[in-house]
């Protein structure tokens, strides 16, 4: 099978398009034919061979990477064949893979926050020889979720990294509801468009930020009730507290990290929540706890999405209820084109590969 490997860190040109063998499934196993892939920041990131800013190595995930190294988080396909003891799928079924595989058996897993668990393994990340950038992939069946009409694979790609841990931030975590503000940062991006979809079926008014005007109208067609540039001085808290008569944001999602996590507190309301999923222009932030405790806020982390998070996900695109967006589309010899365009932010939307 075709495969878009990496065989060191680097550009996006270093990619090498590879003959490499179909991978077999075991008894327990479905053997999937992928149609369409996403693109995300965790796949360019560890291409380069770093996360935040820091070496990869300097991460847990880090020393599970082997090189030359098959990445793809989030692949949408169909079942090719499965192992002898699947029952509840059959060849031709359309799926996606939860992303990640878990224990099953820690508190976290028990309690429905599979994404917590200290073992989890990442598709494309901690699972060597098995990603989506490639033509076939083997994933255990019990950890793929089935999708139907009218989902096309490059919308049900398009779903995964991005919409499964946003709408576990903002609804799980956040408890995001009807008539309130959400502030996105980063929202030209996969989990920007994500967010303003899911605000949009909450009834929750949306404050887009981002740091390019050829974007804003992008942005209010994906639906951003307002949209904020994010200048070169990086201060648009306050147009974001003038929006909302001086109250400030509900609920601020945080997607870009050290970059705009200042603004990010100040824009936030009494009580307010601060959810954060990115960290991509940098770990290392100053806190003012003053403002923490004095404004009563929430900070909430979140790291991928629990099953029953994208669960829900799946099923409110199924019904028409989330519209994903696949801004670029890509086929699988074109991997450095697509890594170049979201290396450069000139992107809108999911940015997806194809495989023909």
């Amino acid at each position: 099978m075709k495969a878009a490997r990496i065989p060191r860190f680097g550009p996006p040109t270093v990619f090498s398009i590879d003959d490499i063998p179909t991978p077999i499934p075991g008894p327990h196993d479905a053997l999937v034919r992928i149609k369409a892939c996403g693109v995300n920041r965790m796949d360019t990131e560890l291409r380069a061979g770093v996360y935040g800013g820091e070496p990869l190595a300097s991460f847990f995930f880090g020393e599970s990477i082997r090189l030359p190294h098959l990445p793809g988080i989030e692949p949408a396909g169909i079942i090719e064949a499965v192992g002898t003891a699947v029952s509840h799928f059959k060849p031709g079924d359309f799926v996606v893979p939860h992303s990640h595989l878990s224990c099953g058996l820690c508190e976290h897993c028990l309690g429905g926050a599979d994404n917590a668990c200290a073992a989890i393994q990442v598709l494309g990340v901690q699972t060597p020889g098995q990603g989506g950038y490639a033509e076939f992939m083997v994933w255990p069946a019990s950890h793929l979720i089935p999708f139907g009409d009218p989902l096309s694979f490059e919308s049900a790609a398009a779903l995964l990294v991005n919409y499964g841990p946003v709408w576990h931030g903002l609804v799980d975590r956040a408890g995001l509801t009807r008539g309130e503000t959400l502030v996105v940062t980063g929202a030209a991006g996969g989990c920007g468009h994500a967010a303003l979809d899911i605000a949009r079926h909450l009834g929750t008014t949306t404050i887009a930020i981002t740091r390019s005007m050829e974007k804003s109208e992008a942005l209010r067609s994906a639906g951003a009730d307002h949209v904020v540039i994010d200048s070169s001085t990086g201060d648009w808290a306050d147009d974001v507290i003038e929006l909302t008569d001086g109250r400030g944001a509900d609920c601020v999602l945080e997607l870009v990290g050290a970059a705009t996590w200042s603004q990010s507190i100040h824009a936030a309301a009494s009580r307010g929540r601060v959810v954060v999923i990115g960290s991509h222009s940098g770990m290392n932030v100053t806190l003012n706890l003053g403002a923490v405790f004095s404004k009563n806020l929430s900070l909430a982390g979140v790291t991928r999405a629990s099953r029953g998070a994208m669960e829900k996900v799946v099923r409110n695109a199924e019904a028409g209820r989330l519209h994903p967006s696949v801004g670029h589309s890509f086929t699988l010899d074109r991997v450095s084109e697509a890594h170049q365009l979201m290396d450069t932010d000139q992107h809108t939307g999911k940015i997806v590969l194809t495989m023909g």
